[in-house]
């Protein structure tokens, strides 16, 4: 009787074999999220620095990401075309820069 309980203590216990592995996956999930972080945050230091060091790199991404427009030129917004068009803007809808004096 005694054997079967510390058998059954072992296993389903709070502290039990099942518990254990429960919480050895949890672990192993959250090292990989931690790598993956890591190296999300490496690329933006990159990103970052790129973007400090070269001004054409950082006008480009206002330019493209935050539809800002040069003086000489306008944007249309036009709907997203049914037979599946690019979605540029992320919200339905297609942006176009177009230059004025071309």
């Amino acid at each position: 009787m005694a054997v079967a309980y510390m058998s059954w203590t072992l296993v389903f216990s709070d502290h039990g074999y099942l518990v254990y592995r429960n919480e050895a996956q949890q672990l192993q999930q959250l090292r990989a999220e931690v790598a993956r972080l890591k190296q999300q945050r490496e690329a933006l230091a990159k990103e970052i620095l790129h973007l400090r060091n070269d001004p054409d790199a950082l006008e480009k991404l206002v330019h493209r990401d935050l539809g800002y427009v040069y003086p000489d030129e306008f944007m249309l917004i036009m709907p997203k075309k049914a037979g599946g068009g690019t979605d540029i803007a992320g919200d339905g809808r297609e942006k176009q820069g177009v230059r004025g004096g071309e």
